[in-house]
């Protein structure tokens, strides 16, 4: 503590005091800082020669991720799908899965792998693989997406429209 002491004490009596008891003279005017020139624009990466430029990804679709459709008459279960952005799908129509500690012969779970293309507010599907069971309802060729939340949309086989949330 001592140490700390006589050092504080050389510090303070050793820096010049902080205080002009004269007059002060003006700050000495700077000269303004140019303005950076603007950057160029990125160049797109260059291709070999006989090589197709590449191509630039497509722009983020709201519509991509997993959605879910609680039941929506006449389906009376859940669906849910998931959109990649490579534009394939997968799908469950869960018609009525296993319960937890039991042995099914079947997973009650029908799976379903494809394509999709959106145009518009339309997005087209077409299944390439699915898996089969009882009880489930048909596939839709098509969802919309609703403009005002941006949901995905699925007609009901009554015409009624059926929500899909996150």
């Amino acid at each position: 503590m001592r140490t700390s002491l006589v050092l504080l004490a050389t510090l303070t009596t050793s820096l010049p005091a902080c205080s002009v008891s004269g007059p002060r003279e003006p700050a000495p005017a700077l000269d303004p800082i140019p303005a950076a020139p603007a950057a160029a624009p990125a160049a797109s990466p260059a291709s070999a020669p006989g090589e197709s430029p590449r191509a630039q990804p497509p722009a983020a679709d709201a519509s991509l991720g997993t959605w879910r459709s609680s039941a929506c008459a006449p389906r009376r279960y859940e669906r849910v799908i998931s959109l990649a952005e490579d534009g394939s799908f997968t799908a469950e129509d869960r018609v009525s899965p296993c319960p937890p500690q039991v042995r099914c012969i079947w997973s009650g779970i029908i799976h379903r792998k494809g394509t999709f293309q959106r145009s518009g507010d339309t997005l087209s599907l077409s299944v390439a693989d699915a898996s089969h069971g009882p009880g489930g309802q048909p596939f839709p060729a098509t969802l919309t997406v609703d403009p005002r939340t941006g949901a995905l949309v699925e007609t009901g086989g009554d015409g009624a429209p059926c929500p899909y949330e996150r």
